[in-house]
């Protein structure tokens, strides 16, 4: 899609989209438009002195020059957005017309003039030369209270966004002090161990540990997005805004202990890297057939399972590598922190727990009793109890019954309470998808000579997955913020580090709110490009069209 600058029918579109179209207008279309044209205008004229006083009042309250722009263009804007639908609703909605006409029966039959008149007289009192603006603030009271429920709908929305955005613009840009983030950036995302070793030279530095995941990460995901209908430019130009945004937040001068040249050298290169595969992969899709871009989609699966455990590996090899001389003895688990402890955990719900879903989804489903009641009985158990609870079992109970051979640690203890916990749900979800699947394809691959084990594989479960993906993604959005209750264990992940962050510095001593609303947006944000991802990948099964789940 190109882009274009906007015309008057987006402003009629926006308009009909918040407050709908009136029922019965007392205008024709040309003088409807005149009208919103001209409210328009007025409200950005009489937006830019309020403009100025924000910026003034933001500054004077010791905000940077960036910070009171971005505040008072956000506080005129939603202000004048209020303006614009009180005065277009008012204008637009009310049927003046009977006004002119029949003005007692238009004015006297409903119980709002009254109360428009009264409150006329509590704001600009009795005296006659204040009658007429009571007499319309009465009108006008009357007007609204005969609206559909649409447009009133509508203005309650606008105003709930006005004092929303008008509130947290002014924490946001003005009154919170970010540098508490800023100076434990590193902190949040590697944790406390690894971020030692970049900003203490007397530390052996071991963050190279992660880069090899972080450029195949890029890669797999780039690949894969290369694989979608997703526009080139529409992608290029967020995947360039993501990549500036984390390269500004490495360099910002603000609060920094580190050296960051080395760290945007590596992130420019995998960034430019990652463009590189999705260039190459968005070619190779558009000039090969469907099953060959399935095969490159099923390889890029593969390759995310062997991240996972490469991952994993990088930060502690077994003993039996080290031993062998192949590898330096790594990070003990304990010792892992931050963001990559929250990714790993909803990673291992993703890899094993989707591979133990599957066995789950198929035994319960099986009419061996060996093989259907131990599936019930596990995901029944597990499915009863809260996520905490099994996070305290897996603590408290797993050390016990792993000592003899291994001795497990906290993280890995929640790592394999994660991943049971989110197989048992998806299995249901899995379960109830293979229901579904249709007598005729089964059939159609018997007859094909397939074995039950192929049927199961390439016939029951990508037909499953297809139409339980919704529910599936539903889950893992669910269990990454989950992943958040690792605090409770003492685990320092992202979440943990933010709640510590304000005990790092004196100074620091009341910034409570400024890391916890970053989490919670950077929280957010996951769920969110998780969620568009999964309606991209449905948008190509055919899933969002009516009708569509007969592709599958």
């Amino acid at each position: 899609m190109n882009p274009r600058m906007p015309t008057s029918n987006d402003l009629i579109a926006l308009e009909v989209a918040v407050l709908d179209n009136p029922s019965s207008p007392w205008f024709d279309p040309k003088t409807g438009e005149t009208i919103t044209k001209a409210v328009s205008v007025l409200c950005a004229i009489a937006a830019l002195p309020l403009m100025i006083d924000r910026w003034t009042y933001a500054n004077d309250e010791g905000a940077s020059m960036l910070e009171s722009i971005l505040y008072s263009t956000t506080v005129a804007t939603v202000t004048a957005l209020v303006w614009w639908a009180v005065l277009l609703l008012v204008m637009k909605h009310p049927r003046w017309n009977q006004l002119r006409y029949s003005p007692r029966q238009y004015l006297l039959e409903q119980w709002a003039f009254a109360a428009g008149l009264v409150t006329g007289f509590v704001l600009v009192g009795t005296e006659l030369g204040s009658l007429h603006i009571a007499i319309l603030l009465g009108a006008v009271f009357n007007s609204i209270a005969r609206l559909h429920w649409k447009p009133k709908l509508g203005l309650v929305t606008v105003l709930a966004i006005f004092y929303a955005i008008r509130g947290m613009s002014w924490f946001i840009l003005v009154d919170a002090e970010w540098g508490v983030i800023m100076a434990n950036r590193g902190t949040l995302f590697i944790g406390i161990t690894l971020n030692s070793g970049v900003v203490n030279p007397n530390v052996q530095n071991e963050s190279w540990r992660l880069w090899p995941s972080v450029v195949l990460i890029t890669s797999i995901v780039c690949a894969a997005f290369g694989t979608t209908s997703v526009r080139r430019r529409r992608f290029l130009v967020g995947y360039l805004l993501f990549l500036v945004t984390c390269l500004v937040f490495v360099w910002h001068p603000l609060e920094r202990t580190y050296v960051p040249d080395r760290t945007l050298a590596r992130l420019s290169i995998v960034g430019l890297w990652g463009a590189a595969c999705y260039l190459s992969s968005s070619k190779f899709s558009g000039s090969v057939e469907d099953y060959l871009v399935n095969r490159l989609r099923s390889y890029l699966v593969a390759a995310s399972v062997f991240v996972f455990f490469l991952t994993v590996t990088l930060l502690d090899p077994p003993d039996a590598i080290v031993d062998s001389g192949l590898a330096e003895k790594g990070l003990d688990p304990s010792q892992w922190g931050g963001l990559y402890v929250n990714l790993i955990l909803i990673s291992a719900a993703l890899v094993m727990g989707f591979a133990f879903a599957v066995l789950l989804a198929f035994g319960r489903r099986s009419e061996q009793p060996f093989y259907s009641w131990p599936s019930t009985l596990i995901i029944e158990f597990v499915r009863s109890g809260p996520m905490v609870a099994w996070l305290f079992i897996a603590l408290f109970i797993l050390p016990d019954i792993t000592r003899p051979f291994y001795d497990i640690d906290v993280v890995t203890s929640s790592i394999l309470a994660f991943t049971i916990f989110g197989a048992c749900y998806i299995a249901e979800v899995l379960r109830g998808g293979l229901q579904d699947v249709r007598t005729g394809q089964l059939e159609a691959a018997v007859a094909l000579g397939l074995s039950p084990t192929q049927v199961k594989l390439s016939v029951e479960l990508p037909s499953a997955v297809r139409t339980t993906l919704p529910a599936i993604v539903s889950i893992f959005i669910g269990l990454w913020k989950d992943t958040t209750l690792l605090y409770l264990l003492g685990v320092l992940d992202f979440f943990f580090i933010s709640k510590i962050l304000p005990n790092t510095e004196f100074r620091f001593g009341d910034d409570y709110l400024e890391p916890l609303l970053f989490s919670a947006t950077l929280f957010w944000l996951f769920a969110f490009v998780l969620s568009r991802i999964s309606l991209k990948v449905e948008e190509g099964l055919g899933l969002v069209k009516e009708g569509g789940g007969e592709l599958t």
